[in-house]
């Protein structure tokens, strides 16, 4: 009897066991992961610029409006799921040419389009669109999607109605890692909003290494450099075990390391040993976020070096099962010549746990400098203190928020593929500069920044995204200028007829008249007060030398006033960089009269200016006497990223000086300074070179006498800077920049060439 039922409840065990599927089987099925219909507003997304909340006849159900330059921002986690999809829906009212609305999404690096509509699509109509499989947006708890506006004003609007967010659940993670240890040290403390974009890393572990092994850097030495990929994140790489937080120390700085020169036009250094081969001190704190590695301080940092200074970007930490429990760092920086803008790029690369480093292998093999170009290299001692950082949380979010609000980026090769019918040929831009020479380019177009690789001469450069350039005099125009635009804007435009000789008293020991010399006169080039008429001939003279020389600020301005009085103010134009920092000097002071002492004319524009565009934390001014409590010098010394110099482009070109919906600039300087008011061109630049120059800007007149393919004329406005650097903003709207330093300036086919694009003529 009881063996009976005991073979009836094996077969119904066996029956049960057939028809429920095994636990150790997950079925894969479509699912929604987020959606909304913005009528019960826009809670839980993150805005910037005028954003709000609507319902109207022409917008029905209920949307979220975004007026100009407007955005609102969601994370979602995408954990447990893949093939993942989004699928949006929103109208326009009021565009212009150029005018886009974007639907855009962020799987880690940088904001990829998947839907505009732009004027002629602006009738309050909805569109809607399904982007499928996107890629990188598997397992990502930090996915992000974007409704933005790019519109010049607030009159221009953008409605966010509808958005959902699908992927297939059920899908095994295969590419996300399980730790093998439990991470030690300092926690990181998420940022508000999560971590930064891109977070968590998804790789294994598994790299493949056959450079800067684990061997290389605890036992071995450096004898050259080596391609960079070495210090670059790879694609398997997995999340750190480990967090940094503390101070990184070298030794022996001063004394170890490798040099070889490519290009000493002033006999710098000979065959025996001298400071500029090697690096300054090195003792920074850096905090880690996810797999950021961010430096507490960034931007120009002053040493007691005799020749370089230092500027230390975020970098990245990441696990590779080769390297013996330890995980791996590696970030950028650069070694910028003191009193000068020469910045030379480089790459540091190390491995920790919670008890220490390896030694710190560095190289730098890159540089935007026309007359020293060198390598150096080495690996040193390494010294880990752990320890909370102050600021540690701020400094993490900071850092999330710079990397989220970086503009959609594309290699320079989308935008042929972007723009199919306008048969654009992207091997045009980036010609004419030796490649050897070349920094970085790209071309802003309807809000994307269509970008070039960062080469050094030993591969890619492992943090293009992060690789400083030299602005040299683009400082004059989006410093001295933008700094002028903007005192106009909140104080009036007065301020530009306020005469340097009531707010620079160093003026009385000049051999020059400065009885009638207005700002505006000065940042024009045209204060009258010259030595040699031809053009730039002042600029490469014995005098100019001096002032170039100068460190400290009484040693600087003296120099800046060595010019007799030619011709009466604003009648003769004569390219001085040290009229730039005169005026510079002449807005501090002025800022001081109405803000109080502690005011500061770069740091005005910083938090006023470059904060509201959104500009990296890097970007930084060089002073005199070798110390943040210097002067700005003005005219030079800024340094910029891709990102960066797009940005600066865009809030002239393309949003008229307004940020998150406010006017930032003064619109009529504006409008002269970007060729936009017929009636004020500028000055004529000596040399018949047919330039004009006005606000410290340039420009060139496009006509169809000098150049026949048009049918009309129109002018470019643009930026130049020492030894091959050209911005020039378009009328269509685009912008194509360069930094290079062979002393080569082509950029006429870039403009030709992105006509194409859109045409500069109706």
């Amino acid at each position: 009897m009881k063996k009976s039922i005991f073979v009836v409840c094996i077969v119904l065990l066996l029956i049960v066991s057939l028809l429920l599927p095994s636990r150790s089987v997950v079925y894969a099925q479509s699912a929604t992961i987020y959606t909304t219909n913005f009528n019960s507003g826009y809670s839980g997304w993150t805005s910037s610029g005028n954003v709000s909340s609507v319902s109207s006849p022409a917008i029905q159900p209920k949307s979220v409006r975004l007026r100009g330059s407007a955005s609102v921002t969601r994370t979602v986690s995408t954990i447990g799921y893949s093939n993942i999809s989004v699928t949006w829906n929103m109208a326009a009212s009021s565009l212009e040419n150029g005018d886009y609305c974007y639907i855009e999404v962020n799987t880690g690096s940088n904001w990829t389009a998947i839907g505009s509509i732009t004027n002629g699509q602006d009738f309050s109509t909805y569109y809607n669109g399904t982007a499928d499989n996107i890629a990188g947006a598997n397992q990502n708890a930090n996915f992000q999607v974007r409704y933005r506006g790019n519109g010049a004003t607030t009159g221009d609007y953008c409605y966010a109605e509808d958005i959902t967010v699908t992927g297939t659940s059920g899908a095994s993670p295969t590419n996300t890692p399980t730790p093998t240890n439990t991470p030690q040290g300092p926690t990181p403390t998420p940022p508000p909003g999560g971590s930064v974009p891109g977070d968590p890393l998804t790789g294994n572990g598994n790299v493949t290494r056959t450079l800067l092994t684990y061997n290389d850097l605890f036992n071995g030495s450096s004898s050259t450099p080596v391609d960079d990929s070495a210090f670059a994140l790879p694609v398997n790489a997995a999340m750190p075990d480990h967090a940094f937080e503390g101070r990184l120390e070298l030794s022996n700085e001063a004394t170890s390391g490798g040099f070889s020169e490519i290009k000493d036009s002033f006999a710098y250094t000979g065959n025996g040993d001298h400071p500029r081969k090697h690096l300054p001190e090195f003792s920074f704190e850096f905090v880690q976020n996810g797999s950021h590695l961010i430096p507490a301080t960034q931007g120009l940092i002053y040493t007691s070096h005799p020749n370089w200074n230092y500027i230390i970007g975020p970098g990245r930490a990441w696990k590779e099962n080769s390297d013996n429990g330890y995980s791996r760092a590696s970030f950028p920086f650069a070694l910028v010549e003191r009193n000068a803008n020469c910045t030379h790029n480089g790459v540091m690369t190390f491995l920790f746990n919670n008890s220490g480093v390896s030694k710190v292998r560095y190289q730098i093999t890159q540089e935007t400098c026309a007359y020293y170009k060198v390598n150096l290299w080495g690996q040193l001692t390494g010294t880990y203190t752990l320890y909370a950082v102050t600021d540690a949380a701020t400094l993490k979010a900071n850092h999330a928020a710079e990397v989220a609000n970086r503009l959609p980026t594309k290699p320079i090769t989308a935008l042929a593929s972007d723009y199919p019918s306008s048969d654009v040929n992207v091997s045009v831009f980036g010609s004419g500069v030796t490649p050897a020479h070349m920094t970085y380019y790209g071309v802003l177009y309807n809000g994307v920044n269509y970008v070039s690789g960062c080469n050094t001469r030993y591969g890619t450069y492992a943090f293009c995204e992060n690789m400083r350039a030299a602005s040299y005099s683009t400082a004059k125009s989006s410093f001295a200028s933008i700094a002028l635009m903007r005192l106009g804007q909140k104080y009036g435009s007065g301020v530009y007829n306020l005469l340097i000789k009531d707010y620079v008293s160093e003026y009385t020991s000049s051999p020059g008249v400065w009885t009638n010399v207005t700002f505006n006169n000065t940042i024009d080039m045209a204060t009258g007060n010259y030595r040699l008429a031809g053009y730039e001939a002042d600029e490469d003279g014995s005098y100019m030398s001096s002032f170039f020389a100068a460190e400290p600020y009484s040693s600087k301005i003296t120099a800046a006033f060595n010019f007799p009085y030619k011709a009466a103010p604003g009648t003769y134009w004569n390219y001085h960089t040290s009229d730039t920092f005169i005026v510079t000097r002449a807005m501090n002071n002025y800022l001081e009269s109405q803000e109080g002492s502690s005011a500061d004319i770069y740091d005005m524009l910083k938090n006023e200016v470059f904060a509201p565009i959104k500009l990296s934390a890097g970007v930084s001014a060089i002073r005199t006497d070798n110390s943040s409590t210097g002067e700005p010098f003005g005219g030079y010394g800024l340094f910029w990223t891709q990102d960066d110099i797009a940005k600066v482009a865009k809030f002239l070109n393309n949003d008229n000086g307004f940020a998150d919906g406010t006017q930032i600039l003064n619109a009529d300087m504006l409008a002269d300074s970007m060729q936009n008011d017929p009636s004020d061109r500028g000055v004529d630049t000596t040399g018949g070179t047919g330039f004009k120059y006005n606000n410290a800007f340039w420009a060139e007149d496009f006509t169809p006498a000098a150049f026949p393919q048009y049918s009309c004329s129109f002018w470019t406005p643009f930026m130049s800077g020492y030894g091959g650097i050209t911005v020039v903003m378009m009328p269509n709207g685009a912008t194509y920049y360069y930094f290079s330093d062979n002393e080569e300036f082509s950029w006429y086919n870039a403009v030709h060439e992105a006509n194409k694009l859109s045409s500069y003529c109706p």
